[in-house]
């Protein structure tokens, strides 16, 4: 009995120590020790104020760099696009571009030229009104205008990401590229002699509808085909000028039209010449100006010219 009495003794003992050290250890944890109560309490808050400092920061971040982009970052650019998806097909060959300026927008389809105010509201642009040019065209064309000036005052929604301005406004969508410049240009398509320039631009006469004639450019050459003879040579292109080298022609003797044609084209195609091009409602419109100012060459895009030539970059006589 002695025995089990100390036994139960020294039981109780030992369960009261540990019930003060678990006492102890969670007065311990819940009431800071003197002298670092203000200093916990006070590195306690900074943390917390820090990941709210970084999370409001990441979220201020997130908000000024979101998808969406700022008006800035379509200030000065000309974007360009091919097609559209939603229930509208665009006209097959024809582009729509948007160039945005200081608040101004102008806008074209294929056909007019519309211009107005546009801002940015959110991820919201809004041009409820775009005055347009009159000239009549190709009724397809002429539509496709109604449609873009309806799209644009719909308050499309709208992201700008990796060079790409994404306009949507749930039934269409636009996805439009910076225009391409230079080479890319002239590269990208063949290009048909459409007129002849003289009198320092001021006078552009057809050609013969029977004459066909072309320039193809690629890699830092230019195939010719000028009507009647035709060959290859060198262009180095700038966003504003072509520079030719010795272009190495055919010998066919040519008369009539042809010969006309091909005279002019040879008089125009030689050293640095400038030229633009402009959006048109037949197409893609080249200028060419010889380098005296005087002459030059009026071209329309035209994918089919000198296709079958691009793969040796040599041109055959025409027959």
């Amino acid at each position: 009995m002695t025995w089990k009495t100390g036994t139960r003794s020294v039981l109780l003992a030992t369960a009261a120590v540990a019930l003060v050290s678990a006492l102890s250890a969670c007065a311990s944890n819940s009431t800071p020790a003197a002298g670092s109560s203000s200093n916990s309490s006070s590195g306690g808050s900074s943390a917390s104020a820090s990941a709210s400092g970084k999370s409001g920061s990441a979220s201020s971040s997130a908000a000024g760099s979101g998808a969406a982009g700022t008006a800035a970052d379509l200030t000065g650019k000309t974007l360009v696009a091919k097609e559209v998806t939603g229930s509208y097909a665009i006209v097959p060959g024809s582009t729509i571009s948007l160039t945005f300026q200081n608040g101004s927008l102008a806008a074209r389809a294929g056909c007019n030229n519309m211009f107005g105010q546009y801002t940015v509201s959110g991820n919201v642009l809004n041009a409820p009104q775009l005055a347009s040019t009159m000239m009549a065209c190709d009724e397809a064309l002429m539509n496709q205008d109604t449609w873009l000036a309806a799209f644009l005052a719909s308050s499309p929604t709208w992201t700008y990401s990796g060079g790409t301005l994404t306009l949507t406004n749930g039934t269409d969508t636009i996805a439009l590229t910076e225009a391409p410049t230079g080479a890319a240009v002239l590269e990208d398509t063949g290009w048909k002699l459409v007129g002849l320039i003289s009198q320092s631009g001021s006078t552009v006469s057809a050609i013969d509808p029977t004459v066909t004639a072309w320039l193809r450019f690629a890699d830092g050459q230019v195939l010719v085909n000028a009507a009647c003879n035709s060959g290859s040579g060198t262009a180095k292109i700038t966003d504003t000028t072509i520079t030719f080298g010795p272009i190495a022609m055919t010998m066919r003797a040519c008369v009539g039209p042809t010969q006309d044609v091909e005279q002019a084209m040879n008089a125009v195609l030689q050293g640095t010449t400038t030229y633009t091009v402009k959006d048109d409602p037949s197409g893609a419109l080249l200028t060419i100006m010889a380098a005296d100012g005087e002459t030059g060459l009026q071209l329309t895009a035209d994918a089919s010219v000198g296709a079958d030539a691009m793969g040796s970059m040599t041109a055959s006589p025409t027959s």
